[in-house]
């Protein structure tokens, strides 16, 4: 599983195998946990590769962050919140076409997503990217 994210923007794009994002669900559940991520060499058009995701229980919605100065990809929230989290990355990855994508981005209301969240895409690799 990769991370990439575009600095200027703090843009992240989430791409694993069906196996892994499926995995990702399962463990995103549990709501505690670190996943060590593949590296990219050249992440263009995103400006670098990170190195770890990492999730923790909290009260609330979901926060989906990662600093300039951070190797990490963080995901903290409450049961519910992470648990429907799961539920899409898990249907996208049962359901999803080669080259679909799943935006996760915050909008008033959103059902699990805080205020404040960074957006993410989510991808299905393909293995083009190195």
């Amino acid at each position: 599983m990769k991370v990439l994210r575009g600095d200027p923007t703090g843009e992240l794009e989430l791409s694993g195998t069906r196996s892994e994002l499926l995995s990702l669900g399962r463990e995103l559940r549990s709501g505690h946990g670190e996943i060590s991520l593949e590296m990219v060499s050249n992440p263009f058009p995103y400006s670098r590769s990170l190195s770890w995701m990492r999730f923790h229980l909290v009260s609330g919605k979901i926060l989906i962050s990662s600093s300039g100065d951070n190797e990490t990809l963080d995901i903290q929230g409450g049961p519910e919140a992470l648990a429907l989290l799961a539920d899409n990355i898990e249907g996208f990855a049962s359901e999803a076409d080669q080259g679909d994508h799943l935006h996760v981005d915050y909008f008033p209301e959103h059902d699990y997503l805080a205020e404040g969240s960074g957006s993410m895409v989510v991808v299905i690799d393909g293995g083009a990217v190195q």
